[in-house]
């Protein structure tokens, strides 16, 4: 179109666009440390991954024409364009991600939170295949603005809806107070955020003389994500609003054998149920798995999970992300409870703490210095060591341990598998547990009823996991420790909670200089579903805590 016909962009957009320019160009500095020629001299051994290459994006678009940019010698059976032989890789780079911002800035947002520098440079290689395009019936709903670009443009927006979450209301004038921002800072940023959808005013309250202060919050509606929550024994699916509240949801039970692909269609099929049943057709900004570990979070990757087998190496990443048509944030489903706990409990869950999630097996997350604590990999967190009644020297093969495997492998003690633990014993005690879905529940059912042998039991399993939180606590010196997951159902959370309290606040060496509390979660038994949700929002919307919290002004 000629000049004069196209639309002016806005200066809130021109913003977004250089802020997101300005991301590229900072990975892309970060990337670039190969000679002009690196890519022109690989070894001979090089033009396998390549072809892979080929092979995924064949896979993923099918019945395209496909063309390669090549700075160097490259295998046949695609069309070629040779550059020039001085041009460098990165400088490629910046172009075809610019491009790609202009396609999918949503998309490529969520590629480049993924982006690790000092990884990609161990291959000498990247690789990235964009998802297709998710098939739309008729016109698609329009987002709010804010959505539509490049994450939120700047670090000040992102803070000063992290303060209104964590509030649940504020006004500008507290805005300015809690975060440091300047009064005419705030009034441009929410200004912003009301035009854009994503917060709404509330009737003015009176602060006494002058003008009413009019309270903000999040609009709960702005968006939606969905997550996936893989259990050895059920698969669900929910889609939570903006404030944490799920509006849809989606069980499946399992049952052996689970074969990783049957299983990842099925995790698909659910999430994509439950996006359908958002209200309003609102906008979905994404979705997040929430794994057993251990797993390469970096890759999206399952490396052979307890009760999972054949499961040695399972993309789940990348493979929802073909089957959804999204990118999908992946969580070892610790941590993916712990960043729901956070969103969710808003100014409860303000301050750092441990989240102790129980389930199918136990682990645990933790938010420390204001942010998630994932480790190198995201698996942060493992309990059974931690746990077992008497640890092994190191160097020890396990050789006559009770509490490890027949081949010297490590094994941790049987109540880190709390559930299936409290059955088998209660099984054992000779009482009659129902099969099925509704056996855990009846014992729990029992507990609360005060039946002493159930009790004795739920309380011998609760005595070893408090093992594990008081050596958390003691680690991580944390005042707050929030216990979580199916495990922790009704009938036995006070039990839980109770002697985890005590243990927390006895075994530590420095117990007599702080009293940690320990809560329930607000989550309930769908702790890790609901994490993996809110994963979205937290890497969407809250600011990097590293820094601190203050503006930059």
């Amino acid at each position: 179109a000629p000049p004069e016909a196209r639309p002016r962009p806005s200066r809130r957009a021109t913003a977004l666009v250089r802020d997101a320019t300005a991301a590229v160009y900072a990975t892309l500095d970060a990337l670039d440390t190969a000679p002009a020629d690196g890519l022109a001299h690989r070894p001979e051994a090089a033009p396998l991954p390549y072809e892979a290459l080929l092979e995924a994006v064949r896979a993923r678009h099918p019945g395209r024409t496909l063309h390669t940019l090549a700075l160097g010698p490259a295998p046949e059976g695609a069309r070629h364009h040779a550059l020039a032989p001085a041009t460098r890789w990165p400088s490629l780079l910046r172009v075809l991600l610019l491009a790609e911002l202009a396609r999918d800035p949503v998309a490529l947002a969520a590629a480049l939170v993924e982006l690790q520098p000092p990884d990609m440079g161990a291959e000498g290689s990247l690789h990235w295949v964009r998802p297709p395009a998710p098939p739309t019936a008729g016109a698609p709903s329009p987002a709010p603005r804010a959505f539509n670009q490049l994450a939120l443009g700047s670090y000040n927006e992102k803070l000063v809806i992290e303060s209104i979450r964590e509030a649940g209301t504020l006004s500008r004038v507290e805005i300015a107070a809690s975060t440091g921002l300047t009064p005419q800072a705030v009034s441009r940023i929410t200004r912003n955020l009301l035009t854009s959808g994503l917060i709404v005013q509330d009737e003015g309250r009176s602060a006494g003389a002058g003008k009413p202060r009019i309270p903000l919050r999040l609009r709960p509606d702005a968006g939606y994500a969905v997550g996936i929550h893989l259990d050895p024994w059920m698969i669900t699916a929910v889609a939570v609003d903006l404030c944490g509240q799920v509006v849809a949801r989606r069980r499946m039970p399992l049952e052996a054998p689970r074969d990783p692909d049957w299983c990842l269609a099925q995790m698909a099929a659910l999430a994509r149920e439950a996006a359908a049943e958002v209200p309003h057709g609102g906008p979905v900004l994404g979705y997040g798995a929430a794994l057993p570990g251990p797993l390469d979070r970096r890759a999206g990757v399952l490396l052979d999970p307890p009760l999972f087998e054949g499961w040695e190496r399972v993309e789940v990443g990348t493979k929802l992300s073909g089957l959804l048509g999204s990118p999908v944030v992946v969580e070892k489903d610790a941590t993916a409870a712990a960043i729901g706990e956070r969103w969710l409990g808003a100014a409860e869950r303000a301050e750092d703490f441990v989240y102790l999630y129980l389930g199918a097996g136990a682990g645990s997350g933790a938010f420390l210095g204001g942010d998630v604590h994932r480790g190198a990999t995201g698996n942060a967190g493992e309990l059974g060591e931690l746990c077992a009644r008497r640890p092994r020297p190191v160097g020890d093969d396990g050789a006559g341990d009770d509490e490890a495997a027949d081949d010297g492998v490590p094994r941790s003690a049987e109540e880190c598998a709390p559930i299936s633990t409290t059955l088998a014993r209660v099984r054992a005690a000779g009482l009659p547990v129902p099969r099925g879905e509704d056996a855990y529940p009846w014992v729990c059912a029992r507990a609360a009823e005060g039946d002493p042998v159930v009790r004795e039991i739920v309380d011998g399993v609760a005595r070893v996991l408090a093992r594990g939180a008081a050596g958390l606590v003691g680690l991580f010196d944390t005042e707050l420790v929030v216990v979580g997951g199916p495990a922790v159902l009704p009938g036995v959370r006070t039990r839980y909670l109770d002697v985890i309290t005590a243990a927390v606040n006895t075994f530590p060496l420095a117990h007599h200089v702080r009293t940690v509390r320990v809560a329930p979660s607000h989550l309930g038994e769908e702790a890790a579903a609901v994490g993996a949700a809110s994963s979205v929002f937290h890497a969407t919307f809250t600011p990097s805590l590293k820094t601190g919290r203050r503006a930059k002004n």
